[in-house]
């Protein structure tokens, strides 16, 4: 086996890194092709109607059995908007997280990647030196 022989899986490994940071590259500019974020919308959206429409349900339903029309129903409708809204928060709150994660996550795969390239460059520099 030549030296350039054993160079040479280490120069694909390279290769295959470099191809992989430029696709890397190219798709972090690029709109996300799945749904998450429609998700996190829908969600969203789902979450304050249906606590704005349980609110204002319990409203009508308790001012037909009470009879004190409309005073529960606005009560009720402030309520659920309330818990909607409080919901909403709740929910950002916890994709805000999720975002940072996912960020740091990519970060410390850039860091990794940044350091083996140059732990390659410097095997290289090393081999350049003693051949």
């Amino acid at each position: 086996m030549t030296g350039s022989d054993r160079q040479r899986p280490s120069s694909l490994r390279d290769l295959d890194d470099r191809i992989k940071a430029a696709r890397d590259k190219a798709d972090a500019g690029r709109p996300r092709r799945d749904s998450e974020g429609m998700g996190a919308g829908l969600r969203i959206s789902v979450e304050l109607a249906a606590a704005v429409a349980v609110g204002t349900g319990m409203g009508i339903v308790l001012d037909r059995w009470l009879g004190t029309s409309p005073w529960l129903l606005i009560l009720f409708f402030v309520l659920g908007c309330a818990a909607g809204f409080r919901n909403v928060y709740r929910t950002a709150q916890e994709l805000e997280r999720q975002a940072k994660e996912r960020r740091a996550e990519r970060d410390r795969r850039d860091r990794e990647r940044t350091n083996r390239v140059q732990e390659y460059r410097s095997q290289q520099n090393r081999d350049d030196d003693s051949g």
